[in-house]
């Protein structure tokens, strides 16, 4: 069954800094080994950070769902395996030459990492799990 997060879960999360969600991500991956992103029917949809083209990501449904509105009123959240993303995401958003924007928030794109980084930083906390 899919973790499912309480609002005061949410609230925790979205208060925290960059710097933090980016380890919160990290390990909530690495413990549920899900990415989520946002979809449409054209693929999976950039933001612009830091002079970069990213895709956003996110450990939980209900952090990425919080994004469908406006532009994004559209959108999907669609959950990404671990396997997959490593097999086959890191590979194809590095040929794209896309990063990835890490639990983005209202203040901006959250940490920016390339895929190889991301998927460094993966594998690394999952042999240690």
């Amino acid at each position: 069954m899919e973790y499912q997060l309480t609002t005061e879960e949410l609230s925790r999360i979205t208060a925290l800094d960059a710097e933090q969600r980016y380890a919160y991500f990290i390990q909530a991956v690495v413990d549920l080994q899900q990415i989520w992103i946002l979809t449409d029917d054209e693929g999976f949809v950039l933001v612009s950070a830091e002079d970069e083209r990213c895709v956003p990501v996110w450990p939980h449904a209900e952090l990425a769902e919080q994004w469908i509105e406006g532009e994004w009123s559209h959108c999907t959240a669609q959950a990404v395996d671990v396997e997959t993303w490593l097999e086959k995401w890191t590979s194809g958003l590095n040929g794209d030459e896309l990063a990835i924007a890490v639990l983005p928030d209202t203040d901006g794109p959250g940490v920016v990492v390339l895929p190889e980084e991301l998927a460094d930083t993966l594998i690394s906390e999952m042999q240690e799990d």
